[in-house]
Formats: C-alpha cells, sequence, structure tokens
C-alpha cells in the first residue's frame, strides 16, 4: 500500500466533507475510474466565472411555458394535464447526462421527454443529433395508475443527452383525465467524467474585461462537455429512430471528442484547437492522450494514413485532419514532456509523415488528394492554401519533435523541405495574390481567398514577413456585425476558422484586432438569449440563425449544430498564450517565453499547469509603464519579449537590466529570466 502524504489526505477528507459523501467514486461518473484533481491550481475571484457545478447532480433554474415564457423558479411543481401539456425545464446553462425525474401521476397515458440545447427548438421533439434520416424524436413512457401514484423515471444509459440546457415534459393520452405533477428533476452530468472536482481547473485567465473573462470559462466549460466516458459515443451507423449514445471509442477513462450533443467521436481536424485549449484551460492531459491514441490505434497500417475520425465512424480521406492529428501530437509532448508515449507512437508518427510527404511534389508543395475535411464547400485538392499551410506547420512541428527525440538529421530533412514550401507558396506564381494582399484557394483556384488558408498562413507562419500586415488586413475585410464569414463557406461564421484567425493575428501582434474578432463572435453567441450562454457553438449563419451549413449536409431547420464544440474554444490558450503572453516553448514548459500584449486591456492574468508545476503571469497598465509578475517552476527559464522602447529601462527585482533585439521580431527586445516568482518593471 502507498502511504499518501499529510496535505492529500486532508485534501480528500475536505472534499468529501464538501460533496457530503461517504464514497469518494461518487463524485466521478458512473463506474469511472477518480484520477482528476482534487482543487484548483490557481484559486481566486476569477473562479466566480466558472461554470462547472460544484456537483455532478444538477437541477434546472427555472420552469418555462410551452411558449417558452417564464412560469416559476425551480423547485416548482409543474401541472401536465390531458393530451398534449407540455412544461419546459430551463437549466440556465449547458448541461448533459442522465436524466431523473420524481412526479406523481393520476390516469392513463404516457410522459415523454425531449432535449435541446437552442431555445427555439423547445417542444415535443429533441434537436437532431442521430446523423441519420430520421428524427430524434423524444423519450417515452407508460404510466397507468387509477388514483394518485408516486412514480420515477431515468434515461437509460444509451439514451444518455450529451448536450442541451432545455428538457421538455410532456404528457400525451386518450384518456379524458391524466394528470401529472412534476416534483423533481435532476441531471447527472457525464462530463469530465474522472475528475472528482468538476471547478478544479489547472488554468485561469482574468482581465479587466469582463465578456474576454466570461469567454474563456464558456471556453473551457465547452471542452469539459467534451471530455466523455469513451463506453458513450455516438452510435454510427446511426438508428432508425432516436439516438443512442453507447459506443465505444477506445481505451481509458475520459476521451476530448468533437461535441457533447454530437458527433461524440474524435474528429482529428477539431483536436488543432480543442487540445492546446484544454492543456491550457484544464490542464488534462489524460482526455488528449486517449484522443490522439485512438487516432493511432487506427492507423491504416500499410500506408500511414491517420483517420479522419475514429471508430466507430472510422472515416478516412482527409490529408488536412491527418495533419492536424500530427500537430496535435506536438502540442500534447510540449505540455506533457510525456516521453514514454511519444516514444510508443514514434514509428506511427514517422509512418503518418511519410504517407502526407509521399505527396509533396518536386515544386515543394502538397498536393492535397484527400479532400474531405472541415466542410468547406470550395475544393481543398491540388496546392491548396489550406492543405499546404497545414504541411507547412506539419513539417515545422515534426521537426521539433525529431529535436527532442534526438534525431536531428530527420530534423534537418523535415526543416529544409518546411523552408521550399515556404518559399514556393508564398510566390506569386503559385499561391500569393499581390494585388488582394492574400493567399489564393491554390494556385489555380483564385476565386476566392480562403479564411482558413490565410489565418493558417499566419497562425503557422507560413507567410513572408512582407505579407503578415496585409493577409492580417485582409482577413479583416471578411468580418461583419456578428462574426467572421468564410469564402469558402458562403453565408457561413466559423468559430473554427476564427480560432486559427485570432491567434495569427496575436502571432503578428495585432492584438487589438484579435481582440475585437474575439468580443464580436464569441460575445454575440455568449450574449445570445437562444443558445446555452455559457458555451461555444459549432458554427452559425450570417442572418444569425443556427443554420450551420444547412447546404451541406445539416438539417434545414438548424437544430442539428453542436452548440458546445471544442473546435470552437480557441481563445482559451490565445488569451494565455499571447496576450498574458506566456507559452512553453520545449516539453513540460522546461523552458517559456513571456511576450504579454496589451492591446486594449489594462491588465489581465492567467496560467497553466503541466507535470513540471504551475505557470502563471500577470500584467498592469500604470501611469509611468508596464508592471509584470510571473510564477514559474524553478528549475524553468525563459525569455521576456517586450516591445522596443527607448525611452523606457526594464527592472527585474528592481535591478536594471540590459535587453537586447529578439529573435522574434525587430520591433521586440528581450532578457533572458530565471524560473521561480519574480517582478519586472518598464519604466
Amino acid at each position: 500500500m502507498v502511504s499518501l502524504p499529510n496535505s492529500t489526505r486532508v485534501h480528500i477528507l475536505i472534499l468529501w466533507l464538501i460533496l457530503g459523501l461517504s464514497d469518494f467514486s461518487k463524485a466521478c461518473w458512473v463506474n469511472s475510474t477518480c484520477s482528476g484533481p482534487l482543487e484548483p491550481s490557481f484559486p481566486g475571484p476569477w473562479e466566480k466565472n466558472i461554470f462547472s457545478p460544484s456537483s455532478r447532480i444538477v437541477s434546472p433554474k427555472r420552469a418555462l411555458n410551452a411558449d417558452k415564457g417564464f412560469h416559476a423558479n425551480y423547485p416548482s411543481h409543474s401541472q401536465l394535464k390531458s393530451n398534449g401539456s407540455l412544461a419546459i425545464y430551463d437549466f440556465g446553462q449547458l448541461v448533459g447526462g442522465l436524466v431523473s425525474i420524481n412526479f406523481t401521476a393520476i390516469g392513463n397515458g404516457s410522459i415523454g421527454l425531449s432535449f435541446t440545447e437552442a431555445k427555439n427548438f423547445t417542444g415535443f421533439v429533441s434537436d437532431e443529433s442521430n446523423g441519420g434520416s430520421t428524427p430524434d424524436g423524444a423519450l417515452l413512457f407508460e404510466v397507468s395508475s387509477q388514483s394518485p401514484t408516486k412514480g420515477s423515471y431515468s434515461t437509460p444509459i444509451e439514451k444518455l443527452r450529451g448536450g442541451f440546457r432545455y428538457l421538455s415534459i410532456f404528457t400525451l393520452t386518450n384518456s379524458t383525465k391524466f394528470e401529472v405533477t412534476m416534483e423533481s428533476v435532476e441531471v447527472n452530468l457525464s462530463f469530465q467524467p474522472s475528475w472528482p472536482n468538476l471547478r478544479a481547473y489547472g488554468g485561469y485567465f482574468h482581465s479587466n474585461d469582463n465578456l474576454l473573462n466570461r469567454i474563456w470559462y464558456a471556453s473551457v466549460y465547452t471542452l469539459q462537455s467534451n471530455n466523455i466516458p469513451p463506453t458513450t459515443g455516438r452510435a454510427w451507423p446511426a438508428p432508425d429512430n432516436s439516438w443512442s449514445n453507447d459506443a465505444n471509442l477506445g481505451p481509458g477513462s475520459s476521451v476530448l471528442v468533437d461535441g457533447a450533443k454530437r458527433d461524440r467521436a474524435v474528429w482529428a481536424g477539431d483536436l488543432g484547437i480543442s487540445i492546446p485549449s484544454s492543456l491550457v484551460g484544464l490542464g488534462d492531459l489524460e482526455s488528449s492522450k486517449n484522443s490522439l491514441n485512438i487516432l493511432y490505434i487506427n492507423q491504416n497500417s500499410n500506408t500511414g494514413e491517420l483517420p479522419e475520425v475514429g471508430p466507430p465512424i472510422s472515416f478516412f480521406g482527409s490529408d488536412t485532419y491527418h495533419m492536424a492529428t500530427m500537430i496535435a501530437t506536438h502540442d500534447y509532448f510540449l505540455f506533457s514532456n510525456d516521453t514514454e508515449y511519444l516514444e510508443s507512437i514514434w514509428s506511427s508518427y514517422i509512418h503518418a509523415m511519410n504517407f502526407i510527404i509521399s505527396k509533396v511534389d518536386n515544386t515543394g508543395l502538397l498536393n492535397v488528394t484527400g479532400t474531405s475535411g472541415w466542410g468547406r464547400s470550395a475544393s481543398a485538392a491540388g496546392y491548396s492554401t489550406i492543405g499546404n499551410m497545414l504541411m507547412y506547420g506539419t513539417l515545422k512541428t515534426g521537426a521539433s519533435l525529431a529535436i527532442w527525440m534526438n534525431d536531428s538529421n530527420l530534423a534537418k530533412g523535415w526543416e529544409h523541405m518546411a523552408a521550399k514550401l515556404k518559399t514556393t507558396i508564398n510566390s506569386p506564381s503559385y499561391n500569393w495574390d499581390s494585388d488582394a494582399g492574400a493567399f489564393k484557394n491554390s494556385n489555380s483556384d483564385q476565386s476566392i481567398f480562403p479564411a482558413d488558408g490565410n489565418s493558417m498562413a499566419l497562425s503557422f507562419d507560413g507567410a513572408n514577413a512582407s505579407h503578415l500586415t496585409k493577409v492580417s488586413d485582409h482577413l479583416s475585410n471578411n468580418w461583419g456585425p456578428i462574426g467572421a464569414m468564410v469564402p469558402e463557406m458562403p453565408g457561413t461564421i466559423s468559430p473554427y476558422i476564427e480560432s486559427y484567425e485570432i491567434k495569427g493575428h496575436l502571432k503578428i501582434r495585432q492584438t487589438k484586432r484579435a481582440l475585437d474578432l474575439i468580443r464580436l463572435s464569441w460575445g454575440w453567441y455568449l450574449n445570445n438569449p437562444m443558445g446555452t450562454e455559457s458555451s461555444t457553438i459549432e458554427g452559425y449563419n450570417e442572418d444569425g440563425s443556427f443554420l450551420y451549413t444547412a447546404n451541406e449536409g445539416y438539417d434545414k431547420a438548424g437544430s442539428y449544430p453542436s452548440h458546445a464544440h471544442g473546435w470552437s474554444t480557441g481563445p482559451v490558450d490565445a488569451l494565455v498564450n499571447y496576450v498574458v503572453g506566456l507559452e512553453p516553448k520545449s516539453p513540460g514548459g522546461a523552458t517559456w517565453t513571456l511576450a504579454p500584449q496589451v492591446g486594449d486591456l489594462s491588465f489581465a492574468e492567467g496560467g497553466f499547469t503541466t507535470p513540471l508545476g504551475k505557470f502563471s503571469a500577470a500584467w498592469q497598465i500604470k501611469s509611468n509603464g508596464l508592471n509584470l509578475q510571473y510564477d514559474t517552476p524553478s528549475i524553468t527559464s525563459g525569455v521576456l519579449c517586450l516591445p522596443l522602447d527607448s525611452s523606457k529601462r526594464i527592472f527585474v527585482d528592481g535591478i536594471k537590466q540590459r535587453a537586447k533585439p529578439s529573435n522574434i521580431s525587430r520591433d521586440l527586445i528581450e532578457i533572458s529570466l530565471p524560473g521561480g516568482k519574480h517582478t519586472i518593471s518598464q519604466l
């Protein structure tokens, strides 16, 4: 038996007392192994913005009438009488899991339950989630009693509903008298199944802009809703009716999937955004690793191709998603320093790299042939900008992994390929359009200048220095009143692509522009009373409706899009790594940079946790300059990067420092910093 430290015992005892549990495992999801943190890494006033409840068992906030108007605060004993009587329970935010209800009934009839994320789809049928051609419908069970009789109902595990805000309960009967009095409604949350404390975040963010703060925490809550028990994936092929969430996705206690309601599967492209956000916001290595592992386990052993999506859907045929997995592998290792895991998949990773490199021809460009992807209607085939910017990112991150695996020759080869690709794609003879100041869809298609490829040109550093500001300017021309429209999918606003865009603007220090887009798009949805007001949506229409990709296979009513989608959580790592400015640069954060970006903020702070420990930083604008504080593990070291200002001097712990020009930009200066807790002033 391993003896626990006294401090750990105290923490466990406190948590037992808080949760009122005699069995600690009950704080985790049904039959899940409790392996998550007991307490947050950074407790503080910012925790008021956390959407995660203190208990897995949650109840509605209020009851609504059938016309969606306010009826009463919960608890309330809603009366359902005769055929077609309906009550709507509003949980006030996104929830998901297994529902239990208690009631008193008299007469003969059926009680129905339907679920929806958005308010405008409440009623007698659930919003769409099953992926098939038939509606999800509702869950029905029969009741028969000649006198008032107490009853209860709990949804079976296969009918787990992964994401909803509204639960509609209604009655159906042919009888003249059928009355139901609702007494209690509860949900057992299936989010983050291996965590005993859902509020024990490994990261945090706080600033003087409360909208940005709320967006950050809504994004992290979205990621929690996407970390699911691996035996609760969406069934595929789709059932003939209703829905089933009992598919086995793969090994582990928790898996990071694309969405809470649907598809509840490991879609590779989503991981390019959701993994770095999850690592910063939650510090959850387990779910990210399990998702990557599912894709490597199901790699085509002959060709090296990685799945576009894991089991049970198991599609192949996407070069862009193949590369997204490889980049996400780098992101996971950068935070985790999980050398044992990287060594275990290294041959598979090289097999995957050889697969995609085989499509690079003598121009140095990737010729995309696996054209499936995130859903864009414009073709991604050939020398597409999106394909080649991802190829550039794959080669650069692959070279870093090779260095960390002590294979310098492999790293040099991939670096050489990356340099050749960058030269070619930036040429006006290929993808660059000097008149537009942006990259074309491909070398042969200048009908659009796609938001995805141009955003990735900035975020992956695939654009020449002389092109950076022009690309950023061009992207901002896509903005409308509620977000950035994507030319490659007309009429659509995609927070997935916007996540790359905001990181791209921040990469080149167009800070105010990035913050404005976060407020514009994410702020619009978070403040939309028809949505969850607590999560990040998959996408929406430029007219403000939820008709995302209605012409590309989604339902025409707009109920199929997911309102809790991890690919839309880019603000999480963007605000901490770029605006607060603290970013790991080598595995586990052994080295890091502190490069704050002020924009129009007056203060910001944030942090994250890796196996090496806690990393945090804070800065404030003062009348005489900039003040910073940071706290990192003492065994680490970093580099401070600040804008060049010859009129100001830099002090670390009160001692004047001599700066040198930065390798990042000629407009920046840098100073080497030790680990530990220190203060900095630029006065």
